[in-house]
């Protein structure tokens, strides 16, 4: 049987616009759940749609409850402010009164202004041509299926097989699997999106359990985009978990250009479930 093509991002994250500052989205179903780095996505765009001329340079997301998949779901977008540098959008997603997702974003018009970086890539990391694909990975390791996301995947070794007592760390080269439109809202959201995905699993390396997510729930997440800049070509997502804590743990990722140059940092905070299968 033929593997079905994968989705373009901006297939994925769609949103249509149905009135004044009003959306509608249907997020895909994985197991009969949404994907949370779906709803951050799609938020992120409708909140560019509101502000043209400007690009996303953060956003600070809570999840408060599931966001049904399948289903259309009403997305709302308040512009808190319109100043000469900085624009502030709130999205809310509600159903049936209830209050399940809130974004704050804030938007940038171009400007100059210091600058430096002082984060660095780790060393010694293989290119992207170096490592197999991911679609090789989900051949060898019997994840039929698996690989079709809109995002390619090049592991640095095996994050899934941690050796014992190997820290949270993991590295992997990503990219879109189609070409991303070079709008910016679009390409900006893509990175909201990338924000979610594995991100549970330097806390499922550290604790040596299943990588499967159930169990897991994004509780809230944070996104600084340093740059906005065409995703063409592979990135460098390196993630970590800094702390765990009363059954919730911190993870935080750093996203280089190949050359070097840090685009994004992401941080998000996650419910831990008690009883993970320990695998190794």
């Amino acid at each position: 049987m033929a593997e079905r093509a994968p989705k373009s991002l901006a297939a994925v994250l769609a949103v249509e616009e149905r009135g004044h500052d009003y959306f509608t989205i249907q997020l895909e179903s994985f197991d009969g759940a949404s994907f949370g780095g779906e709803t951050l996505g799609c938020a992120t765009l409708a909140a560019a749609r509101t502000c043209p001329g400007r690009v996303l340079h953060s956003l600070h997301a809570c999840f408060l409850r599931p966001v049904p998949a399948e289903v259309p779901i009403e997305m709302y977008v308040e512009r808190l402010s319109d100043g000469r540098r900085l624009a502030r959008r709130r999205v809310v997603i509600r159903r049936e009164g209830k209050l399940l997702f809130e974004q704050m974003a804030s938007f940038a018009a171009p400007g100059g202004g210091v600058e430096f970086q002082d984060a660095v890539p780790p060393p010694e990391v293989p290119a992207p041509e170096q490592l197999p694909s991911d679609q090789q990975v989900a051949h060898e390791e019997g994840w039929d299926g698996w690989w079709l996301t809109p995002v390619e995947w090049r592991w640095t070794g095996k994050p899934w097989l941690p050796a014992l007592g190997e820290c949270s760390r993991y590295a992997a080269w990503v990219r879109p699997r189609l070409p991303l439109s070079t709008d910016p809202a679009v390409r900006n959201a893509a990175v909201a999106y990338l924000a979610d995905f594995h991100s549970h699993w330097p806390v499922a390396r550290k604790l040596r359990r299943n990588f499967e997510p159930a169990g897991y729930a994004s509780l809230d997440q944070a996104v600084w985009l340093h740059r906005s800049l065409p995703w063409d070509d592979w990135w460098l997502l390196v993630s970590e978990s800094d702390i765990a804590q009363a059954g919730r743990a911190l993870c935080r990722r750093t996203l280089f250009t190949r050359d070097g140059r840090l685009v994004a940092t992401m941080v998000q905070e996650s419910t831990v479930p008690e009883a993970a299968k320990v695998i190794f």
